[in-house]
Protein backbone atom coordinates (compact mmCIF):
# COMPACT_ATOMS: atom_id res chain seq x y z
CA UNK A 1 0.00 0.00 0.00
CA UNK A 2 1.29 3.46 -0.87
CA UNK A 3 1.76 5.39 2.39
CA UNK A 4 3.10 8.57 0.84
CA UNK A 5 1.25 11.77 1.67
CA UNK A 6 -0.54 13.68 -1.03
CA UNK A 7 1.18 17.04 -1.49
CA UNK A 8 -1.35 19.84 -1.38
CA UNK A 9 0.85 22.76 -2.47
CA UNK A 10 -2.08 25.08 -3.15
CA UNK A 11 -0.32 28.32 -2.24
CA UNK A 12 3.34 27.44 -2.76
CA UNK A 13 6.07 24.82 -2.71
CA UNK A 14 7.98 25.69 0.45
CA UNK A 15 7.66 22.74 2.78
CA UNK A 16 6.30 23.27 6.28
CA UNK A 17 8.94 22.80 9.01
CA UNK A 18 8.03 19.71 11.03
CA UNK A 19 8.61 21.46 14.38
CA UNK A 20 5.52 23.63 13.78
CA UNK A 21 3.38 20.49 14.00
CA UNK A 22 4.96 19.04 17.14
CA UNK A 23 2.38 18.79 19.92
CA UNK A 24 4.44 20.60 22.57
CA UNK A 25 5.14 23.51 20.20
CA UNK A 26 1.47 23.74 19.21
CA UNK A 27 0.48 23.85 22.89
CA UNK A 28 3.09 26.53 23.62
CA UNK A 29 1.84 28.65 20.73
CA UNK A 30 -1.81 28.37 21.81
CA UNK A 31 -1.02 29.18 25.46
CA UNK A 32 1.11 32.18 24.52
CA UNK A 33 -1.56 33.45 22.11
CA UNK A 34 -4.22 33.02 24.81
CA UNK A 35 -2.29 35.03 27.40
CA UNK A 36 -1.44 37.72 24.86
CA UNK A 37 -5.07 37.95 23.69
CA UNK A 38 -6.34 38.31 27.25
CA UNK A 39 -3.90 41.15 27.92
CA UNK A 40 -4.73 42.74 24.54
CA UNK A 41 -8.48 42.68 25.16
CA UNK A 42 -8.23 44.11 28.68
CA UNK A 43 -5.88 46.91 27.64
CA UNK A 44 -7.37 47.96 24.29
CA UNK A 45 -10.95 46.68 24.76
CA UNK A 46 -11.58 46.14 21.02
CA UNK A 47 -15.04 46.18 19.35
CA UNK A 48 -16.24 48.64 22.07
CA UNK A 49 -16.75 45.48 24.09
CA UNK A 50 -17.00 47.36 27.38
CA UNK A 51 -20.40 48.66 26.19
CA UNK A 52 -21.82 45.21 25.48
CA UNK A 53 -22.96 44.66 29.06
CA UNK A 54 -24.76 47.28 31.11
CA UNK A 55 -23.37 48.34 34.49
CA UNK A 56 -20.07 46.71 33.57
CA UNK A 57 -16.98 47.15 35.78
CA UNK A 58 -13.35 46.10 35.43
CA UNK A 59 -13.78 42.88 37.39
CA UNK A 60 -16.81 41.79 35.38
CA UNK A 61 -15.12 42.80 32.14
CA UNK A 62 -12.10 40.67 32.99
CA UNK A 63 -14.34 37.68 33.69
CA UNK A 64 -16.32 38.09 30.47
CA UNK A 65 -13.16 38.73 28.41
CA UNK A 66 -11.55 35.65 29.95
CA UNK A 67 -14.56 33.62 28.87
CA UNK A 68 -14.34 35.03 25.35
CA UNK A 69 -10.60 34.28 25.12
CA UNK A 70 -11.17 30.79 26.53
CA UNK A 71 -13.76 30.07 23.85
CA UNK A 72 -11.36 31.46 21.24
CA UNK A 73 -8.63 29.17 22.58
CA UNK A 74 -10.98 26.20 22.24
CA UNK A 75 -11.73 27.14 18.61
CA UNK A 76 -8.02 27.51 17.80
CA UNK A 77 -7.26 24.23 19.57
CA UNK A 78 -9.97 22.52 17.54
CA UNK A 79 -8.43 24.01 14.40
CA UNK A 80 -5.03 22.53 15.34
CA UNK A 81 -6.60 19.12 15.97
CA UNK A 82 -8.13 19.23 12.49
CA UNK A 83 -4.77 20.32 11.05
CA UNK A 84 -3.07 17.41 12.79
CA UNK A 85 -5.53 15.01 11.20
CA UNK A 86 -5.09 16.63 7.79
CA UNK A 87 -1.27 16.50 7.80
CA UNK A 88 -1.39 12.76 8.42
CA UNK A 89 -2.77 12.38 4.92
CA UNK A 90 -1.80 15.60 3.19
CA UNK A 91 1.55 17.36 3.13
CA UNK A 92 0.78 21.07 3.46
CA UNK A 93 3.30 23.77 2.65
CA UNK A 94 4.35 26.80 4.68
CA UNK A 95 2.09 29.18 2.68
CA UNK A 96 -0.81 26.75 3.27
CA UNK A 97 -0.04 26.96 6.99
CA UNK A 98 -0.14 30.77 6.90
CA UNK A 99 -3.47 30.70 5.08
CA UNK A 100 -4.78 28.28 7.72
CA UNK A 101 -3.82 30.71 10.51
CA UNK A 102 -5.50 33.59 8.64
CA UNK A 103 -8.59 31.39 8.43
CA UNK A 104 -8.43 31.02 12.22
CA UNK A 105 -8.65 34.81 12.51
CA UNK A 106 -11.61 34.98 10.12
CA UNK A 107 -13.49 32.23 11.98
CA UNK A 108 -12.88 33.98 15.30
CA UNK A 109 -14.10 37.25 13.77
CA UNK A 110 -17.33 35.56 12.69
CA UNK A 111 -17.71 34.15 16.19
CA UNK A 112 -17.14 37.53 17.86
CA UNK A 113 -19.58 39.18 15.44
CA UNK A 114 -22.16 36.57 16.36
CA UNK A 115 -21.59 37.26 20.07
CA UNK A 116 -21.97 41.00 19.40
CA UNK A 117 -25.30 40.26 17.72
CA UNK A 118 -26.54 38.02 20.54
CA UNK A 119 -25.74 40.47 23.34
CA UNK A 120 -27.46 43.33 21.52
CA UNK A 121 -24.41 45.34 20.60
CA UNK A 122 -25.40 45.44 16.92
CA UNK A 123 -28.83 46.81 17.92
CA UNK A 124 -27.06 49.61 19.79
CA UNK A 125 -24.85 50.13 16.75
CA UNK A 126 -27.96 50.48 14.55
CA UNK A 127 -29.44 53.04 16.96
CA UNK A 128 -26.26 55.10 16.60
CA UNK A 129 -26.27 54.61 12.80
CA UNK A 130 -29.95 54.63 11.74
CA UNK A 131 -29.05 54.98 8.05
CA UNK A 132 -27.64 51.45 8.04
CA UNK A 133 -29.50 48.23 7.43
CA UNK A 134 -29.04 45.22 9.72
CA UNK A 135 -26.73 43.47 7.25
CA UNK A 136 -24.69 46.61 6.72
CA UNK A 137 -24.25 46.92 10.47
CA UNK A 138 -23.27 43.24 10.77
CA UNK A 139 -20.76 43.63 7.96
CA UNK A 140 -19.31 46.80 9.52
CA UNK A 141 -18.90 45.03 12.87
CA UNK A 142 -17.41 42.01 11.10
CA UNK A 143 -14.79 44.17 9.34
CA UNK A 144 -13.81 45.83 12.59
CA UNK A 145 -13.81 42.48 14.35
CA UNK A 146 -11.55 41.00 11.66
CA UNK A 147 -9.08 43.89 11.89
CA UNK A 148 -8.81 43.61 15.67
CA UNK A 149 -8.69 39.82 15.65
CA UNK A 150 -5.92 39.75 13.05
CA UNK A 151 -3.84 42.11 15.17
CA UNK A 152 -4.73 40.12 18.28
CA UNK A 153 -3.40 36.92 16.67
CA UNK A 154 -0.79 38.24 14.23
CA UNK A 155 1.65 39.46 16.87
CA UNK A 156 1.65 36.33 19.10
CA UNK A 157 1.67 34.04 16.05
CA UNK A 158 4.64 35.94 14.59
CA UNK A 159 6.52 35.94 17.91
CA UNK A 160 5.79 32.23 18.34
CA UNK A 161 7.00 31.38 14.83
CA UNK A 162 10.21 33.35 15.30
CA UNK A 163 10.80 31.79 18.72
CA UNK A 164 10.21 28.23 17.48
CA UNK A 165 12.40 28.82 14.45
CA UNK A 166 15.17 30.16 16.68
CA UNK A 167 14.84 27.17 19.03
CA UNK A 168 15.00 24.81 16.07
CA UNK A 169 18.18 26.44 14.76
CA UNK A 170 19.76 26.31 18.23
CA UNK A 171 18.93 22.62 18.55
CA UNK A 172 20.35 21.93 15.11
CA UNK A 173 23.57 23.76 15.96
CA UNK A 174 23.75 21.87 19.26
CA UNK A 175 23.35 18.57 17.42
CA UNK A 176 26.11 19.56 15.02
CA UNK A 177 28.25 20.52 17.99
CA UNK A 178 27.72 17.13 19.60
CA UNK A 179 28.82 15.47 16.38
CA UNK A 180 31.86 17.67 15.96
CA UNK A 181 34.00 15.20 17.87
CA UNK A 182 33.37 12.72 15.06
CA UNK A 183 34.17 15.20 12.29
CA UNK A 184 36.60 17.98 11.42
CA UNK A 185 34.12 20.77 12.14
CA UNK A 186 34.81 23.17 15.00
CA UNK A 187 32.07 25.34 16.48
CA UNK A 188 33.57 28.53 17.90
CA UNK A 189 31.56 30.13 20.70
CA UNK A 190 31.47 33.70 21.96
CA UNK A 191 31.68 34.84 25.58
CA UNK A 192 27.98 33.94 26.10
CA UNK A 193 28.43 30.41 24.81
CA UNK A 194 26.65 31.08 21.52
CA UNK A 195 28.12 29.43 18.41
CA UNK A 196 29.27 32.17 16.02
CA UNK A 197 31.43 30.30 13.54
CA UNK A 198 31.39 26.68 12.37
CA UNK A 199 34.47 25.84 10.34
CA UNK A 200 36.63 22.95 9.24
CA UNK A 201 39.58 22.72 11.65
CA UNK A 202 42.04 22.53 8.76
CA UNK A 203 40.94 25.97 7.50
CA UNK A 204 41.99 27.75 10.68
CA UNK A 205 45.55 29.14 10.76
CA UNK A 206 45.79 30.90 14.11
CA UNK A 207 43.93 33.13 16.57
CA UNK A 208 45.08 36.48 17.90
CA UNK A 209 43.84 38.42 20.93
CA UNK A 210 42.50 41.92 20.20
CA UNK A 211 40.98 43.74 23.19
CA UNK A 212 37.58 42.14 23.83
CA UNK A 213 37.78 40.00 20.71
CA UNK A 214 39.81 37.16 19.29
CA UNK A 215 40.66 37.43 15.59
CA UNK A 216 40.32 34.06 13.90
CA UNK A 217 42.58 33.86 10.86
CA UNK A 218 41.30 31.23 8.45
CA UNK A 219 41.43 30.24 4.80
CA UNK A 220 38.43 30.93 2.59
CA UNK A 221 38.53 30.58 -1.20
CA UNK A 222 42.35 30.49 -1.10
CA UNK A 223 42.47 33.78 0.81
CA UNK A 224 43.29 34.47 4.46
CA UNK A 225 40.33 36.24 6.07
CA UNK A 226 39.50 37.47 9.57
CA UNK A 227 36.60 36.62 11.81
CA UNK A 228 36.12 38.67 14.99
CA UNK A 229 34.88 36.49 17.85
CA UNK A 230 33.79 38.30 21.01
CA UNK A 231 35.59 36.26 23.65
CA UNK A 232 39.08 35.91 25.14
CA UNK A 233 41.93 33.51 24.50
CA UNK A 234 41.56 31.76 27.85
CA UNK A 235 37.96 30.76 27.17
CA UNK A 236 38.72 29.86 23.56
CA UNK A 237 41.70 27.70 24.59
CA UNK A 238 39.50 25.93 27.15
CA UNK A 239 36.86 25.28 24.47
CA UNK A 240 39.47 23.95 22.01
CA UNK A 241 41.59 22.03 24.50
CA UNK A 242 41.16 18.71 22.65
CA UNK A 243 41.86 20.13 19.19
CA UNK A 244 44.97 21.06 17.21
CA UNK A 245 44.28 24.74 18.02
CA UNK A 246 46.60 25.34 20.97
CA UNK A 247 47.71 28.38 22.89
CA UNK A 248 51.37 29.27 22.43
CA UNK A 249 51.57 32.83 23.69
CA UNK A 250 49.75 35.39 25.79
CA UNK A 251 48.21 36.76 22.58
CA UNK A 252 48.17 33.81 20.18
CA UNK A 253 46.80 30.34 19.51
CA UNK A 254 48.11 28.32 16.58
CA UNK A 255 46.76 25.47 14.49
CA UNK A 256 49.40 22.75 14.71
CA UNK A 257 48.06 21.19 11.52
CA UNK A 258 49.66 24.11 9.65
CA UNK A 259 52.93 24.15 11.60
CA UNK A 260 55.85 22.62 9.70
CA UNK A 261 58.55 23.22 12.31
CA UNK A 262 59.46 24.87 15.57
CA UNK A 263 62.65 26.90 15.23
CA UNK A 264 64.48 27.74 18.44
CA UNK A 265 65.78 31.30 18.71
CA UNK A 266 67.64 31.92 21.98
CA UNK A 267 64.98 31.26 24.65
CA UNK A 268 61.92 31.06 22.39
CA UNK A 269 60.57 28.86 19.65
CA UNK A 270 59.51 30.48 16.41
CA UNK A 271 56.56 28.93 14.60
CA UNK A 272 57.09 28.11 10.94
CA UNK A 273 53.85 27.66 9.03
CA UNK A 274 53.14 25.92 5.75
CA UNK A 275 51.78 29.26 4.53
CA UNK A 276 54.48 31.85 3.90
CA UNK A 277 52.18 34.88 4.15
CA UNK A 278 51.74 34.46 7.92
CA UNK A 279 53.85 36.63 10.22
CA UNK A 280 56.22 34.98 12.69
CA UNK A 281 54.63 33.81 15.92
CA UNK A 282 56.70 32.84 18.92
CA UNK A 283 56.07 30.27 21.63
CA UNK A 284 56.59 31.81 25.03
CA UNK A 285 58.38 29.81 27.71
CA UNK A 286 55.13 29.13 29.59
CA UNK A 287 53.70 27.12 26.70
CA UNK A 288 56.82 25.53 25.20
CA UNK A 289 56.48 22.09 26.78
CA UNK A 290 52.76 21.82 26.01
CA UNK A 291 53.28 22.97 22.41
CA UNK A 292 56.09 20.45 21.86
CA UNK A 293 53.85 17.60 23.08
CA UNK A 294 50.90 18.80 21.00
CA UNK A 295 53.12 19.26 17.94
CA UNK A 296 54.25 15.63 18.12
CA UNK A 297 50.64 14.52 18.62
CA UNK A 298 49.17 16.36 15.63
CA UNK A 299 52.15 16.10 13.27
CA UNK A 300 50.96 14.48 10.05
Amino acid sequence: MDTRKYKLKIFGNKELPSYLLETNNVVRMILFTTVYSLVFINIFRPFNSETWIHNNNSANYFLYSSLMVLIGMVLVSLSRVIMNLVVKKVQITFPDYIIWMVSDAVILSIFYTFIAYKVGFIDNFLNDNPEMTLWEAIFAIFKKSTANTVWMLLIPYTISLLFLDNQYLKNRIKELGERSGESNILHLKDEKGEIRLSINVENILYAEAADNYVIIKYISNDRIVDFFLRTNLKKLSDDLRETPIQRCHRSFMINLLHVTSLKKDQTEFIIQFDTTSIKDITVSKTYQEAIMEAFMKYQK
